[in-house]
C-alpha cells in the first residue's frame, strides 16, 4: 500500500521555530491587510460584531492582534517545512504551501478547531505562540476531525460552535505527510465501513403488491 511521505524537515529539527526581524515585518504586514480586507467586506462595517458571530470573542490581542498573530503562525510553518506561505496570496489560498492550513493560539492549552465550511481536503496545524516564538504542537487531517460530531461544541457557551480538537488527537509534526496519501487513505477506510455498515435488501425478499 502506498504509504506517501513525510515533510523533509529544511530549516530546523525542533518543532520551536523563531521567526527573523524581517519575516515578522512581513507577516505582520499580511495580517494587517487581511484584516482590513475584513473591515472593507464586514456588514454595515461592524466587523467585531461579525467576528463574534462566527468565531467568538475575539480575546484580549482584538481583531488587529489575532489577524497579526495568524499570519505570523503560518510563517512559522512556512519556515519549518521549507515551503512558501502561500497564504499570502489571498483569503481563500491554502495557508502553507498546497495542503496545509494553519490554526494560531496564544496559550499552551488552547485547542485546535475547525469551523464546518472549512476545507476539507487539508491538513490542519496547531501553532502556539505568539510575538515572533511558535511551537508547532500538531496536526490533523480535516476527514478526522469532520466525522467526530462529539467534538462539536461550543465548551459550555465560552466559544463559538467549532469542532475542538482534543490535544491527544493530534500527530507530531515530524509526520505531516508531504501529499495527500493519509486523508485518501482515511477517506478510502470511512467509505469501506460505510459499505459494509450499508445492508442490501434482496429483491425476492421484497413484497410484490
Amino acid at each position: 500500500m502506498h504509504q506517501g511521505g513525510k515533510m523533509k524537515l529544511t530549516c530546523t529539527k525542533s518543532s520551536i521555530v523563531t521567526l527573523t526581524p524581517a519575516e515578522l515585518s512581513i507577516g505582520s504586514t499580511v495580517g494587517l491587510q487581511r484584516q482590513l480586507k475584513c473591515l472593507q467586506n464586514s456588514r454595515s462595517g461592524k466587523s467585531l460584531k461579525d467576528y463574534e458571530k462566527y468565531w467568538g470573542d475575539p480575546g484580549a490581542k482584538g481583531l488587529w492582534g489575532n489577524s497579526i498573530e495568524g499570519a505570523l503562525g503560518e510563517f512559522a510553518l512556512a519556515k519549518y517545512l521549507g515551503v512558501y506561505p502561500t497564504g499570502i496570496s489571498g483569503y481563500d489560498s491554502t495557508d502553507v504551501g498546497e495542503h496545509y492550513e494553519v490554526r494560531t493560539r496564544p496559550h499552551p492549552l488552547d485547542n485546535l478547531f475547525l469551523k464546518k465550511r472549512d476545507k476539507k481536503d487539508k491538513y490542519y496545524v496547531l501553532v502556539i505562540g505568539s510575538y515572533g516564538v511558535y511551537e508547532l504542537k500538531g496536526w490533523i487531517s480535516a476527514p478526522e476531525v469532520f466525522i467526530h460530531e462529539e467534538w462539536y461544541h461550543n465548551n459550555d457557551g465560552r466559544t463559538s460552535m467549532s469542532y475542538w480538537v482534543p490535544d491527544e488527537e493530534l500527530n507530531d509534526i515530524k509526520s505531516l505527510p508531504e501529499d495527500l496519501w493519509h486523508i485518501q487513505e482515511i477517506n478510502q477506510t470511512y467509505s469501506q465501513n460505510l459499505s459494509q455498515n450499508t445492508k442490501t435488501i434482496p429483491y425476492s425478499s421484497l413484497e410484490t403488491f
